[in-house]
């Protein structure tokens, strides 16, 4: 998702808003007492890819005064990047980020901890949330939304056989896997409707021969987008409804965002996991802070937060009870879900192939 390109003053907003949730709503059964008192707090490291975790973080740790959760915030690649860089001396003890392979190919390498209790999940939590608990789904949006220019586009693909039309050659921009949390499980949501990873490869090859353009994410291809240098961006949905809610306030002549769903988009949930090798007392802290985002405090942040300036809480809650951010849409009628314990141990192989097949070439 991520909403990292809103200015700083706009996070230090959402800071002050969910301090003052946190103090006005009733934090019961996250398994931390609001008065406990601890002389030098429990640190715990949040690494993490999504836009509101901040505000998530200010409004825990402003609510309980036993754990101090540190926001090491960035983009899914290069922190997964720097996951594996530490290698046998982790310093993460919470994950937060977009798409769910990442995690399961981390609880089948038994390195995340089983959340410690059941979260009341709604029908879309339900059809996303591991069987096993190893982790927690914590909102969803679809992979991928085709945010296009209907100022110069009337006729935008509307499948992915369209995308590879010599009308658009040449138009397309999408975002690189390594670095955007989204594309992959997009990635991996062709391969899985075409029928193997060989046919996805292929498709995406095509798309490459096609003139397709990449950048790093959605702000770089969104960017893209207006300034016209394509007429299509390939982009997560959360994104491209901020689009548009940029631009039906402020028109600008000649771009006017519209949005169209090639193909059958993958519903993609952001996934919350926790380290079991760290020391039990971080453990418990992380099990806290899971239980907080997942209550009706942590909920709340979803709608309180403005997604005209940051649009990962444009997406479809997974808890029961959740109230929408009010600018979130109707989920599309037709979707699919990718089994992400066979993609997620394809990840690596899969990104590395995209380097340099599509990206380098």
């Amino acid at each position: 998702m991520r909403g990292r390109d809103s200015m700083l003053k706009v996070r230090v907003t959402s800071l002050v808003k969910s301090v003052a949730i946190a103090a006005s709503l009733a934090i019961l059964g996250t398994g931390v007492s609001a008065t406990a008192a601890h002389a030098d707090p429990i640190t715990i490291n949040l690494y993490e890819a999504i836009g509101y975790a901040p505000a998530e973080i200010a409004a825990f740790n402003a609510s309980q005064s036993m754990y101090k959760v540190v926001d090491v915030g960035g983009s899914t690649g290069p922190l997964l990047a720097k996951v594996a860089a530490e290698g046998s001396n982790p310093q993460w003890g919470l994950f937060w980020a977009d798409g769910d392979e990442w995690a399961a190919a981390a609880d089948l390498n038994h390195q995340l901890a089983t959340v410690a209790f059941k979260p009341s999940y709604d029908h879309i939590g339900k059809q996303l949330a591991p069987k096993n608990n190893s982790y927690v789904v914590t909102g969803a949006t679809v992979m991928v939304a085709g945010l296009y220019n209907s100022s110069v586009m009337s006729n935008p693909p509307k499948s992915f056989q369209g995308l590879l039309s010599p009308a658009v050659k040449g138009k397309i921009g999408m975002n690189d896997p390594n670095i955007s949390g989204p594309t992959y499980p997009f990635i991996a949501g062709v391969m899985s409707d075409l029928g193997s990873e060989d046919a996805g490869k292929t498709f995406f090859q095509s798309l490459k021969a096609n003139g397709l353009v990449v950048n790093d994410k959605n702000g770089p291809t969104i960017h893209a987008l207006e300034v016209g240098q394509i007429q299509m961006g390939l982009v997560q949905s959360s994104a491209a409804v901020a689009e548009l809610i940029k631009f039906n306030a402020n028109p600008v002549a000649g771009y006017k965002p519209a949005i169209v769903y090639p193909g059958r988009p993958t519903l993609m949930p952001s996934s919350l996991a926790i380290d079991k090798n760290r020391p039990a007392a971080e453990v418990a802290g992380a099990q806290a802070f899971v239980k907080f985002v997942l209550s009706p405090a942590g909920q709340a942040i979803l709608g309180t937060t403005d997604a005209t300036q940051n649009s990962d809480v444009i997406c479809w809650p997974t808890i029961n009870g959740t109230v929408a951010n009010k600018y979130t849409p109707a989920l599309p009628s037709a979707y699919q879900i990718v089994d992400p314990y066979k993609w997620g141990p394809l990840q690596s192989e899969i990104d590395a192939w995209f380097t340099s097949s599509i990206r380098s070439k």
